[in-house]
């Protein structure tokens, strides 16, 4: 057993009580228990629909989200093609200074 430390300046008093937390397990870590969740009010009561995109679902023409989603697409597949470009520029330079 370790041998407790007395220092000159501790009156003693508890700042934080630490006895209720436990050593995290290494190996399988196990989550953190949830309290139980207050049980949710009744459909009447609800003013806004819980994903507040469903509400405006039908506000945006198809033609209109068809052009969304492809901006999205063409934009990533932007920032991909420049990342596969530069690791080809890199990989070019590296062959060139090795040989």
């Amino acid at each position: 057993m370790a041998r407790r430390r007395v220092y000159d300046d501790d009156d003693g008093r508890t700042i934080a009580d630490m006895s209720g937390l436990e050593r995290p397990r290494m190996l399988l870590p196990r989550l953190p228990r949830q309290k139980a969740a207050p049980a949710p009010p009744e459909e009447e009561d609800r003013e806004e629909p819980e994903r507040f995109w469903e509400q405006r679902k039908d506000e945006m023409a198809p033609e209109d989200r068809r052009v969304y989603v492809l901006a999205a697409l063409r934009a990533g597949l932007l920032i991909g093609g420049v990342f596969l470009l530069g690791g080809a520029v890199l990989v070019l330079v590296l062959l060139a200074l090795w040989t």
